[in-house]
């Protein structure tokens, strides 16, 4: 188990308690799922077109650009991060050409593509740079199926958010390729900044949707017996409800066509409940089990 808060412990030692549940399961981790692919059609000297894909939706710093917004004697600009820090440091898609006085873009627009396995589309996501304060007015999304089918196209002109989203109803089915066309941008003299656009799928289980939990762990003793550490395997099995034939390998509504595969990473916490207060009637404290997938 993660390290918890001390009133979480005693909670969960009490003679009186009552355990609560809750499991998150991403069924389509970019990190696991090696099918995800991401191309631009332009890109700044530094740009990371695959951080779009890893459900971090901030920019870790401001970082410098040569469109005459560095001002050196400041000290809030940071110099973009080199491949090797790409774990600790979020930076995005940079595209290559400056947007007009007006910020408009000339052809061919900054262009992004996703391409992945056929997969349900229930949300739209687009994220500009947090630190910049900057993000794309005018863009279109397309989506399209495997025989190169368009099966849907959303145009936006006149946003004004960061993190733009929209849900969509009914979601679109059997999707492969996602582009993101951006036609202007929110500052004149810029190019396109691109932090998150895939949206990956999560679900979040929670008192009648769990069945059970069970988990085996091992507890290592204080004092290592091999000189270079212990190895520890660990398991932990989560039965889910399907009143809803969710789960059923053949139900072609089901939002998770196609996504049912092993090695989907789960996230399971064991709660108690807190005193409850007028702000926060359902107030909860939460322990994070270790980490695993479904196999």
């Amino acid at each position: 188990m993660y390290p918890v808060s001390q009133d979480f412990l005693n909670k969960m030692k009490a003679d009186r308690r009552r355990v609560v549940a809750r499991v998150e399961i991403d069924y389509t981790d970019p990190f696991i799922d090696q099918s995800i692919q991401i191309e631009a059609n332009e890109q700044a000297n530094v740009s990371y077109p695959q951080q779009t894909a890893d459900s971090v939706d901030q920019t870790t710093h401001k970082y410098a650009c040569l469109d005459g917004t560095w001002d050196l004697t400041t000290g809030e600009y940071h110099l973009a991060p080199s491949p090797d820090m790409l774990s600790r440091y979020q930076m995005g898609w940079w595209g290559a050409q400056f947007s007009n006085q007006n910020g408009y873009f000339t052809q061919p627009y900054p262009t992004l593509t996703v391409r992945h396995l056929p997969r349900p589309i229930r949300q739209f996501k687009v994220v500009g740079d947090s630190a910049r304060g900057e993000y794309p007015v005018d863009f279109t999304i397309r989506l399209y199926a495997q025989d190169g089918t368009l099966l849907k196209t959303e145009s936006i002109t006149g946003n004004t958010q960061i993190i733009w989203q929209k849900d969509l109803e009914p979601q679109v089915l059997d999707v492969v390729k996602q582009v993101l066309e951006i036609t202007r941008w929110s500052h004149a003299g810029r190019c396109a900044k691109i932090v998150e656009f895939f949206t990956s799928i999560r679900e979040v289980y929670e008192t009648d949707d769990l069945v059970s939990i069970r988990l085996l762990e091992e507890r290592e003793a204080s004092q290592g017996s091999l000189p270079v550490g212990n190895i520890s395997a660990n398991e932990i099995t989560i039965f889910l409800s399907n009143e809803s034939k969710k789960f059923d390998v053949d139900n072609e509504q089901s939002p998770l066509k196609n996504l049912l595969k092993p090695n989907r990473r789960i996230k399971a916490y064991l709660g108690t409940e807190i005193e409850r207060t007028w702000e926060d009637f359902s107030n909860k404290t939460w322990g994070e089990l270790k980490g695993g997938v479904i196999t």
